[in-house]
């Protein structure tokens, strides 16, 4: 019985120095962790807007309230808003949607300039076929985009490009390729808005 005793304070003892080793490193890890996904979440927004020095999260709440007033369903897919700052300027903004492709959802942050142009986008996460769907990350298509405005809204096609507002469609994935239009069409729309909340206070 007493052997069993000391077991069981001994199995106590070693739990609670394990307890308490594992507190203090996660107390000097958690720091750094979320230090560098902090620096990662930057560098990500910096990819598609290298100008932007300071990255400024637009309050959810405020943001709705805002797109619910312009008549536009991309405006739905828009997760979230950062405002790009340089030395106190905006600069730009960048703006993580989300939209349906052909295997699941696609999440796109997008990188646009405060005149509207649209400098890059990063695709965070999706479930494209490989070799195909997963080509709207790259050249040709993705050079296609960079250099647009949201002053046209952009549209697919599988042939010759007519007009600046068309995009050539990844062969052999064009549900893909509509998503990520719809993706960057929903950016446009989002900048739209802002920008012209933008003015009015200004004004």
């Amino acid at each position: 019985m007493k052997e069993i005793r000391k077991m069981g304070v001994l199995l106590f003892v070693i739990c609670a120095v394990a307890a308490a080793l594992l507190a203090m490193t996660n107390a000097v890890t958690a720091p750094k962790i979320a230090e560098n996904a902090e620096k990662k979440e930057v560098e990500a927004k910096q990819m598609v807007l290298p100008a932007g020095r300071e990255f400024q999260e637009m309050d959810e709440a405020e943001m709705r309230t805002l797109f619910e007033k312009a008549d536009s369903e991309n405006l739905k897919n828009v997760i979230a808003v950062n405002k790009a700052m340089a030395d106190g300027e905006l600069v730009g903004y960048t703006i993580k949607v989300a939209v349906a492709g052909f295997g699941g959802e696609i999440t796109m942050l997008v990188g646009i300039d405060h005149t509207g142009k649209l400098l890059g986008y990063n695709i965070l996460s999706h479930e494209e076929t490989a070799g195909l769907g997963d080509k709207i990350a790259v050249d040709p298509f993705y050079g296609q985009m960079v250099g647009k405005t949201s002053a046209t809204p952009l549209s697919v096609v599988k042939g010759e490009i007519k007009n600046d507002g068309q995009v050539q469609a990844v062969t052999g994935a064009t549900i893909s390729s509509k998503a990520a239009i719809s993706a960057i069409n929903s950016a446009f729309d989002a900048y739209n808005v802002l920008s012209d909340t933008q003015n009015s206070e200004v004004n």
